[in-house]
C-alpha cells in the first residue's frame, strides 16, 4: 500500500514509516480507539466490503506492522540492511481520510465536485499538494470552465 519510507530530518534523525491501517474511528489516533457510529457507517458502505475483499492481505500485513516493531523493522531492513528494533522509537500517529468508491476502489487523486456556488476538493492525498499552485490552477479552471 504505502511501503516503507526513510525520511531524513533537519535534526539529523531519520523517520521510518508510515504504514497505513484502517482507523475504526474518525479521530482514531490509537489502534484501541473505536467509534461504534463510525464503524457502523463503514460497515454500511458497500465499498468498504469490496475494498476489504480486494486488499485483506495488505490490511493484515499493515496491522501486523502496527502492532509489532519487529515486523515493521523487518520490512525496513530490506532497504537498509542492519537496521533493527534497537535503532528506532515508536512515533506518533496521524489520521488521513481516504476516498473509496462504491466498487471498493481506493481513489488515488483529487475529486472536484460542484454544487451550486460551492466547490469541494475531496481526497487531497498529499498535504503538500493542497498548497500546490498547479492544483490551484486546475481547481480555478474547473470552477470557471477552463479545465
Amino acid at each position: 500500500f504505502l511501503g516503507v519510507h526513510f525520511t531524513p530530518r533537519v535534526d539529523g534523525t531519520v523517520e521510518v514509516g508510515p504504514n497505513a491501517v484502517l482507523a475504526l474511528a474518525r479521530e482514531g489516533y490509537r489502534l484501541t480507539k473505536v467509534s461504534p457510529k463510525d464503524l457502523l457507517g463503514l460497515a454500511a458502505y458497500p465499498g468498504s466490503w469490496r475494498m476489504a475483499a480486494q486488499h485483506w492481505r495488505t490490511g493484515v500485513k499493515e496491522y501486523r506492522g502496527s502492532l509489532s516493531t519487529k515486523v515493521f523493522m523487518r520490512d525496513a531492513g530490506r532497504y537498509v540492511p542492519g537496521v533493527g528494533t534497537g535503532d528506532v522509537i515508536r512515533g506518533g500517529a496521524g489520521v488521513r481520510a481516504q476516498a473509496l468508491d462504491r466498487d471498493g476502489t481506493l481513489v488515488d487523486d483529487f475529486r472536484i465536485h460542484r454544487v451550486g456556488r460551492i466547490t469541494a476538493v475531496r481526497n487531497a492525498p498529499s498535504p503538500a499538494a493542497t498548497a500546490s499552485m498547479a492544483i490551484a490552477e486546475h481547481i480555478v479552471g474547473a470552477v470557471f470552465g477552463e479545465a
